[in-house]
């Protein structure tokens, strides 16, 4: 773990002390950092009702397709659900039900993005509105958070008492302990990622998604023995 040997070391009073108890104090930052492949990846996917000469293709039929699409490709149904639905008609002048045209969009979770090709080639490409990822998550995020937590005071504590030594003095108790907030807590959005809806029969993705980029960092005051 790198880090920068960066401390202040001052006259200081906390109230956890006695009344007016001045102690001689370090203040030193630790951090730790971990990069992981998400394997908990959200797809939006928008399914549009269309004509075709002149007969409206139902959103039950593009729903039903996806299902099916779904099962084939042994993906677990509970992980789709819907996002929204909003719709609207084609042609103003006209009034009739089936001029309206819906438009549906569904939210599924994925391992990884490697079958998103195969996904979108088994669509109906005039049904398929858009695919994009909504949401990058990994399954331990929570887990690696508190580990990374854990690791960046332990890194403060070492880094405190490194300094100290270099000056012949010794460690005491943590008496002040303030996180950092980096400000990207999960979800984590990458809304701009897009995929094309163009067929891919001869052609198998082995690509991975970006990785996330998990920080911790806190800020430590120290007592001087």
């Amino acid at each position: 773990m790198k880090y920068i040997l960066a401390a202040f070391i001052s006259i200081s009073t906390f109230g956890g002390f006695a009344q007016n108890q001045k102690i001689k104090s370090i203040e030193v930052q630790g951090k730790a950092e971990r990069t992981v492949t998400p394997d908990e990846i959200y797809l939006r996917i928008t399914l549009k009702e269309y004509k075709s000469g002149g007969t409206r293709v139902t959103m039950n039929k593009l729903e039903s397709n996806l299902v099916n699409t779904l099962k084939r490709m042994k993906i677990n149904r509970d992980h789709l659900t819907v996002d929204n639905i909003y719709g609207y008609n084609w042609n103003w002048k006209k009034k009739k039900a089936e001029e309206y045209l819906a438009t549906k969009s569904f939210r599924l979770k994925l391992g990884d993005v490697k079958s998103v090709n195969t996904l979108i080639d088994q669509l109906d490409p005039e049904g398929l509105n858009s695919v994009n990822v909504a949401e990058i998550s990994h399954s331990r995020i929570d887990e690696i958070r508190l580990e990374l937590k854990a690791e960046a005071l332990k890194n403060a504590k070492n880094k405190a008492k490194y300094l100290l030594e270099a000056v012949d003095e010794t460690l005491g108790s943590a008496v002040e302990i303030q996180e950092v907030n980096y400000g990207y807590e999960s979800p984590i959005y990458a809304r701009n990622r897009s995929f094309e809806a163009e067929s891919v029969t001869a052609y198998k993705s082995e690509l991975e998604f970006k990785s996330i980029d998990i920080k911790s960092e806190f800020r430590v005051v120290f007592e001087i023995k």
